[in-house]
């Protein structure tokens, strides 16, 4: 099932989809469902590098996932969750 979402893209991005649809005779989300696709392939080590880092934070608990999200140390924020704990 298809659906109609918007998607952000500059103006110039824009314009490179709607000449790639016409010029080979597929529609726009035609060529961003590609688009998507090719980049998936060609940087599927990225992507598995990015699936292992998540696995790693997840791994740590809350305080990791917590501390990544944040850009601190897990130690900052477990200092900060220690304080909150004991009120």
């Amino acid at each position: 099932m298809n659906i109609q979402a918007p998607i952000k893209v500059n103006e110039r991005t824009k314009d490179r989809v709607r000449y790639l649809a016409a010029l080979t005779d597929a529609t726009q989300a035609e060529i961003v469902d590609r688009a998507v696709s090719e980049y998936a392939t060609r940087h599927a080590d990225a992507i598995a590098k990015g699936l292992d880092r998540a696995r790693d934070v997840l791994a740590g608990g809350d305080i990791a996932v917590a501390a990544h999200l944040l850009d601190e140390s897990p130690k900052a924020v477990a200092r900060v969750t220690a304080k909150q704990d004991r009120r």
